[in-house]
């Protein structure tokens, strides 16, 4: 696969953008559980110091808490589903994030008292986005606390107030705007095709249904990694297993960024 990817992103610069949880990090009980692997970080330190390469992270988490996850090595971190980013001289904040930030500390509230009935369940609150998570409940008992999340939510949903995004053992609720991973990828390669003068292509890894958005809105030059098991569009061009395997990939695409040969 590596191989594959450098003939053809050869002679255009390279910028890789990557999901964090399930992607980068294995998936955990609890946001702050997800962490990256030593060895994983390693291979993504060396991709993003390779020639022609710009790397980033695309995440449905806050901006400021995925860059301290990732560290220097990202140099475009998009957060929330890409409505705040911030890359080498730049910044975008969406302009619907700060009107629901009250809305969304008035749902926290109320599903704290709902949902308290629940073990396991976990509120995760993104000052401009809430989710639940169920990975720690009962099965049953998460599967019903996801049902009345949604049902608390969507009076705010039907008013076009905020959209319902459904993730593994989990429900986000964002800002109800037609923006996304896909169009925050757009927009970093915009800034980067200025920066370098290139002509850039994207490759894109994702493990979530959230990345749909990127794998549909990406182009024919760009090349779409789906990550895990879980289902992904027929627009992808290859899958790996988990993070381990795309710190492999990232290992191998360094070495042939910097005319070595893969191993």
């Amino acid at each position: 696969m590596a191989t594959a990817i450098h003939e053809r992103t050869r002679d255009r610069h390279l910028l890789l953008l990557t999901d964090y949880d399930g992607t980068l990090a294995e998936l955990a009980p609890t946001p702050e559980a997800a962490v990256v692997a030593d060895d994983v970080r390693e291979a993504m330190e060396r991709v993003a110091e390779a020639p022609g390469v710009t790397f980033g992270v695309v995440s449905g988490r806050r901006l400021p808490d995925v860059a301290r996850r990732v560290g220097p090595a990202a140099q475009y971190v998009a957060g929330l589903h890409g409505l705040e980013i911030v890359g080498p001289g730049t910044a975008f904040h969406h302009y619907a994030l700060d009107p629901v930030a009250a809305v969304i500390a008035s749902l926290l509230a109320r599903a704290s008292r709902q949902l308290a009935w629940c073990p396991g369940v976990h509120l995760e609150d993104k000052t401009y986005a809430l989710t639940c998570h169920v990975r720690q409940a009962p099965p049953d008992l998460g599967a019903r606390a996801l049902e009345e999340f949604e049902a608390l939510a969507e009076p705010l949903v039907e008013a076009n107030v905020l959209k319902l995004l459904p993730g593994a053992k989990a429900m986000e609720l964002l800002p109800a705007v037609d923006w996304h991973k896909g169009r925050a990828c757009e927009w970093i390669r915009g800034r980067v095709r200025v920066a370098t003068g290139e002509p850039v292509s994207i490759v894109y890894l994702g493990d979530d249904r959230t990345d749909e958005d990127a794998f549909t809105a990406l182009r024919d030059d760009d090349i779409l990694v789906g990550v895990g098991e879980r289902p992904h569009t027929h627009l992808i061009d290859w899958r790996l297993a988990g993070p381990a395997s795309v710190g492999r990939l990232f290992a191998r695409l360094a070495r042939l960024r910097a005319g070595l040969p893969a191993v």
